[in-house]
């Protein structure tokens, strides 16, 4: 499952590191999302794209590895819940 990362996001390239590091997914940088307070990912889960802002702590990034090890996830982890962007919930990026 590939992980969407905003380019232009203060800190996005510690994240893709991180991610390029511990996952074995494939990280794609994408243009501004308009969303933008912190690093901004977007994960497929329960079959939507869900976006995420300020996912720069340990434990949302850490949620992070853990989503995007699942084969097919269908519940957001706790970290990331309330990092959710709801107006953008189940948009492809820009």
């Amino acid at each position: 499952m590939p992980v969407a990362v905003c380019r232009k996001c203060k800190n996005s390239a510690c994240l893709v590191e991180v991610l390029e590091d511990h996952a074995d997914v494939p990280v794609h940088l994408v243009r501004c999302q308009k969303i933008c307070k912190g690093p901004v990912v977007g994960v497929v889960v329960n079959q939507r794209m869900e976006w995420f802002q300020r996912v720069d702590g340990v434990k949302p990034v850490a949620a992070l590895l853990r989503l995007t090890r699942r084969e097919h996830p269908t519940k957001i982890p706790k970290p990331l819940r309330k990092l959710r962007v709801t107006r953008r919930s189940g948009r492809p990026p820009r």
